[in-house]
Protein backbone atom coordinates (compact mmCIF):
# COMPACT_ATOMS: atom_id res chain seq x y z
CA UNK A 1 0.00 0.00 0.00
CA UNK A 2 1.17 3.52 -0.73
CA UNK A 3 2.76 5.66 1.97
CA UNK A 4 0.01 8.24 2.27
CA UNK A 5 -0.15 10.57 5.26
CA UNK A 6 -3.69 9.65 6.28
CA UNK A 7 -2.73 5.96 6.29
CA UNK A 8 0.35 6.72 8.38
CA UNK A 9 -1.81 8.79 10.75
CA UNK A 10 -3.77 5.71 11.78
CA UNK A 11 -0.88 3.22 11.67
CA UNK A 12 -0.35 3.10 15.45
CA UNK A 13 -3.94 2.25 16.37
CA UNK A 14 -4.16 -1.27 17.75
CA UNK A 15 -6.29 -3.51 15.57
CA UNK A 16 -8.84 -5.24 17.84
CA UNK A 17 -9.96 -7.69 15.18
CA UNK A 18 -8.96 -11.35 15.17
CA UNK A 19 -6.11 -12.06 12.80
CA UNK A 20 -8.40 -14.26 10.70
CA UNK A 21 -10.77 -11.35 10.16
CA UNK A 22 -8.25 -8.88 8.77
CA UNK A 23 -8.65 -8.97 4.99
CA UNK A 24 -8.25 -5.15 4.90
CA UNK A 25 -5.86 -3.33 7.17
CA UNK A 26 -7.18 -1.04 9.88
CA UNK A 27 -5.50 2.20 8.69
CA UNK A 28 -7.11 1.82 5.25
CA UNK A 29 -10.58 1.27 6.77
CA UNK A 30 -10.15 4.30 9.02
CA UNK A 31 -8.80 6.47 6.20
CA UNK A 32 -11.74 5.60 3.94
CA UNK A 33 -14.21 6.24 6.76
CA UNK A 34 -12.59 9.60 7.57
CA UNK A 35 -12.49 10.74 3.94
CA UNK A 36 -16.07 9.63 3.29
CA UNK A 37 -17.32 11.56 6.33
CA UNK A 38 -15.25 14.60 5.32
CA UNK A 39 -16.90 14.38 1.88
CA UNK A 40 -20.28 14.77 3.58
CA UNK A 41 -21.47 11.18 3.71
CA UNK A 42 -23.63 10.28 6.69
CA UNK A 43 -24.31 6.64 7.49
CA UNK A 44 -22.64 3.45 6.46
CA UNK A 45 -24.67 2.93 3.29
CA UNK A 46 -23.68 6.40 2.09
CA UNK A 47 -20.05 5.61 2.95
CA UNK A 48 -20.35 2.38 0.96
CA UNK A 49 -21.83 4.25 -2.00
CA UNK A 50 -18.98 6.78 -1.82
CA UNK A 51 -16.37 4.01 -1.76
CA UNK A 52 -18.07 2.34 -4.74
CA UNK A 53 -18.40 5.61 -6.67
CA UNK A 54 -14.71 6.44 -6.31
CA UNK A 55 -13.44 2.87 -6.37
CA UNK A 56 -10.93 3.28 -9.21
CA UNK A 57 -9.59 6.59 -7.89
CA UNK A 58 -9.26 5.20 -4.36
CA UNK A 59 -7.47 2.09 -5.62
CA UNK A 60 -5.08 4.28 -7.64
CA UNK A 61 -4.47 6.47 -4.59
CA UNK A 62 -4.11 3.85 -1.84
CA UNK A 63 -2.89 0.88 -3.92
CA UNK A 64 -4.41 -1.68 -1.54
CA UNK A 65 -3.32 -5.30 -1.65
CA UNK A 66 -5.11 -7.26 -4.36
CA UNK A 67 -6.64 -3.97 -5.58
CA UNK A 68 -9.58 -4.43 -3.23
CA UNK A 69 -11.31 -1.91 -1.02
CA UNK A 70 -13.33 -2.78 2.07
CA UNK A 71 -17.10 -2.77 1.82
CA UNK A 72 -19.27 -0.54 3.97
CA UNK A 73 -20.00 -3.52 6.25
CA UNK A 74 -16.27 -4.12 6.77
CA UNK A 75 -15.77 -0.45 7.63
CA UNK A 76 -18.77 -0.60 9.99
CA UNK A 77 -17.56 -3.76 11.75
CA UNK A 78 -14.09 -2.27 12.10
CA UNK A 79 -15.47 0.90 13.68
CA UNK A 80 -17.49 -1.07 16.20
CA UNK A 81 -14.31 -2.29 17.87
CA UNK A 82 -11.71 0.47 17.61
CA UNK A 83 -10.49 2.58 20.49
CA UNK A 84 -12.17 5.93 19.78
CA UNK A 85 -9.77 7.82 22.02
CA UNK A 86 -6.86 6.61 19.91
CA UNK A 87 -8.75 7.37 16.70
CA UNK A 88 -9.58 10.90 17.88
CA UNK A 89 -6.00 11.56 18.91
CA UNK A 90 -4.61 10.29 15.61
CA UNK A 91 -7.15 12.33 13.65
CA UNK A 92 -6.39 15.48 15.66
CA UNK A 93 -2.66 15.01 15.06
CA UNK A 94 -3.28 14.48 11.36
CA UNK A 95 -5.45 17.58 11.05
CA UNK A 96 -3.36 19.87 13.23
CA UNK A 97 -1.26 22.44 11.39
CA UNK A 98 2.46 21.86 11.20
CA UNK A 99 4.39 24.31 13.34
CA UNK A 100 7.81 25.45 12.29
CA UNK A 101 10.26 26.35 15.04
Amino acid sequence: MSEIEIIKAFADIKDPRRRAGQRHNLPLCLALFTLAIAAGNKGFLAIGDWISSYREELIDLFKPTKNRLPSYSTVRRTLLHINYEQYSLCLANFLSPITVA
